[in-house]
């Protein structure tokens, strides 16, 4: 009797440890690298009080540190180039690089880096960072929806979607604010594709 009593809680503690083991691997964060061809941060800004119209940046690095369970927020260092603004126009995006918004002769990219998040349902978080524009920092919360996760212990990628609204004016980018010329308000949708690649 005292045999199996024993038997029984040796197996109850490996399995136990076992479990906890799955527990803590599936809780282990992992470093998504940014794939820079599936990833984009498109704007879209209000002109003259008439139309709205997007433009996009198609230099985007970074990482997101996350586990594959989304047991916890992912975590964001994203880094966007300014000098890939693209809106179609040649003209316009010369304008933009210029020294009345993005000055990309002084400032190099547009960073954000994750400080704090909140979930708000299963795949979906409030996340709230520094932004980083102009040589301002400012922070900046947005919604992040987990759009999905394939692959193995060896390769794997996942992807992520945020947008959010910023008011450019509080990273001293005003040119047009005040005769309406331009919103203040800008509209943000970016989204993300990250890979782990074997060896790392």
């Amino acid at each position: 009797m005292y045999r199996s009593l024993l038997t029984g809680i040796v197996v109850l503690g490996v399995l136990c440890g076992t479990a906890a083991m799955q527990e803590s691997k599936s809780l282990q964060a992992e470093v998504f690298k940014i794939d820079p061809v599936h990833s984009t941060v498109l704007f879209r800004i209000h002109h003259a009080g008439a139309g709205r119209f997007w433009g996009r940046f198609n230099d985007v690095a970074g990482t997101v540190t996350w586990p594959r369970d989304d047991s916890v927020a992912p975590n964001f260092d994203i880094r966007v180039v300014v000098n890939s603004v693209d809106t179609g126009n040649e003209r316009l995006d010369g304008t933009l690089k210029g020294p009345d918004f993005f000055n990309t002769r002084e400032f190099e990219d547009v960073s954000f880096k994750s400080t704090s998040a909140e979930r708000i349902r299963d795949g979906h978080w409030k996340v709230t960072g520094d932004m980083t524009m102009l040589g301002v920092t400012k922070p900046v919360t947005a919604e992040v929806e987990v759009t999905g996760v394939r692959g193995n212990q060896v390769v794997a990628k996942a992807g992520w979607e945020a947008w959010f609204e910023i008011n450019r004016s509080d990273f001293g980018m005003d040119w047009g604010v005040e005769n309406g010329a331009l919103s203040d308000d800008v509209k943000m949708i970016v989204g993300l594709e990250g890979g782990i690649e074997p060896g790392r």
